[in-house]
């Protein structure tokens, strides 16, 4: 019998590689904005009005910048005719965002990509001469408005499939054409990534890769959230991730580092300050090391409890000028005032890590 050709058979395999280069186009563009992320409030937006949205917001609520990203992978470079049906999504999506209800301040404005792994080459020809437009690594960006006119006349005729409105091209003043230099496979676009961690957070960070993927799970969650009553809003908060929500994971990552590197240095002095012998230290080490993850775990009461109490006892900080000294202290402190169903080996690994956690916020 023959085998049937089928063109369509690696359909799903090709949509979800799609999907895995818009979470990996986010990530790309955040860590490339990262040092000026990290002093704004803003969000991102994930299949929603479009593939990626970042909003800038002022005084927490109001938005005073929009930037869009239509994120499209290709095995091939684009065209001026391949792009048109990307372009009036653009366009419409441009119009969206200044109809949305979303209350924007008197300076608000927008920046809406095409941004692509693949070249972009943009061409006319008029009486046998060339006008040509290539944006690929040598030419990461370029605008629509900087365009030659020959090129904007030729993409504003369409074809009979798409046209494009006054309204249209009145959008496309906003329009930007982006090369993304991201690989072709997941996976290749992973190790870039990855070492787009180590660069921008270099020693903060004890596992880089985790952090890629702690983001990466952050962004799939949202991203598989469905519109509200089918209409695609802006202040749909089911559809963002805020950047006190990208802090928290950041800084949860941190404070692993912070508490390995603590434990590296004075573990052995803080099992003799606790009278923790060698034979439990591996579980103690292990307690310690969890206990950071159990904190952001609202049912992980016990571990709550803990961390509480130290949050609401910082004043021992001020009682002593040695770490031994004050963990001790607040080891004494919980078991006189308080109880709990933690093991004693458990409970004073909490409390370190508690301890560590808070000191590190002071």
């Amino acid at each position: 019998m023959a085998i049937k050709y089928n063109p369509e058979i690696n359909a799903g395999v090709h949509a979800n590689i799609g999907m895995d280069f818009q979470k990996n186009c986010t990530i790309y563009l955040f860590l490339e904005k990262y040092n000026s992320l990290k002093n704004q409030r803003y969000f991102i937006v994930l299949e929603h009005l479009d593939d990626i949205i970042f909003g800038f917001l002022e005084n927490n609520s109001t938005l005073s910048k929009i930037e869009t990203y239509q994120a499209k992978k290709s095995s091939t470079k684009w065209t001026s005719g391949t792009i048109l049906e990307i372009i009036k999504k653009i366009a419409e999506t441009s119009q969206s965002i200044l109809d949305d209800p979303h209350l924007k301040n008197s300076t608000f404005n927008q920046e809406n990509y095409f941004a692509t792994n693949n070249t972009i080459e943009l061409k006319s020809t008029v009486k046998k001469q060339d006008y040509v437009c290539t944006i690929n690594e040598s030419t990461q960006n370029f605008d629509y408005k900087n365009l030659d006119q020959n090129i904007k006349d030729k993409l504003l005729k369409g074809n009979k499939k798409i046209a494009f409105s006054k309204e249209d091209e009145a959008n496309f003043q906003t329009l930007n054409f982006r090369f993304i230099d991201l690989g072709r496979t997941s996976q290749s676009q992973l190790d870039l990534l990855n070492g787009m961690f180590v660069s921008v957070f270099g020693n903060s960070i004890s596992d880089h890769k985790a952090a890629l993927h702690t983001f990466y799970y952050a962004l799939k969650k949202i991203e598989n959230n469905l519109n509200q009553g089918n209409v695609a809003t802006l202040s749909d908060n089911k559809k963002r991730i805020e950047s006190h929500e990208i802090e928290k994971i950041l800084n949860i990552l941190t404070t692993k580092k912070l508490a390995y590197d603590f434990w590296r240095d004075k573990g052995e002095e803080i099992r003799q300050n606790l009278n923790i012998n060698i034979f439990d230290a591996s579980a103690f080490e292990l307690h310690y090391l969890n206990s950071f993850d159990k904190f952001k775990d609202i049912n992980e009461s016990e571990h709550q409890k803990i961390y509480n109490f130290v949050e609401n006892n910082k004043q021992i900080f001020r009682n002593h000028t040695l770490d031994k000294d004050c963990m001790n202290d607040f080891v004494n402190s919980f078991e006189r005032e308080k109880s709990s169903t933690l093991l004693s080996l458990q409970l004073k690994a909490t409390i370190v890590a508690a301890y560590i956690e808070i000191k590190n916020t002071l």
